[in-house]
């Protein structure tokens, strides 16, 4: 099943859409050994549920999504590669007056 407008991926150098979730597998598949880790394990779960009917599309690709931007190779509409901003230590810190869970 397509999911509307498609997803944009970077991969060494090459763009690549992602059309539905069987799209999204497969680019899971030739995704590197070396940077495979808890993130890529989730999209890949994710996807293989779908497929299965055992979760939504819409929701796989929701992880997908994520998925990708984790890994700074989602490209944005019309533009370069999204990148998440770098968070400082001062915006994991508590804010002021309240207290660190114990």
């Amino acid at each position: 099943m397509k999911t509307g407008v498609p997803l944009k991926v970077r991969i060494d150098g090459q763009v690549e859409e992602i059309d539905c979730v069987n799209d999204a597998a497969d680019f899971l598949q030739r995704w590197p050994l070396e940077r495979r880790g808890h993130v890529y394990r989730s999209a890949l779960n994710a996807c293989s549920a779908a497929i299965a009917a055992q979760i939504s599309e819409s929701d796989a690709m929701k992880v997908f999504t994520g998925f990708a931007r984790v890994a700074d190779i989602l490209e944005a509409e019309g533009g370069p590669a999204m990148t998440l901003e770098t968070r400082t230590v001062q915006s994991r810190m508590p804010k002021q007056g309240r207290q660190i869970p114990k």
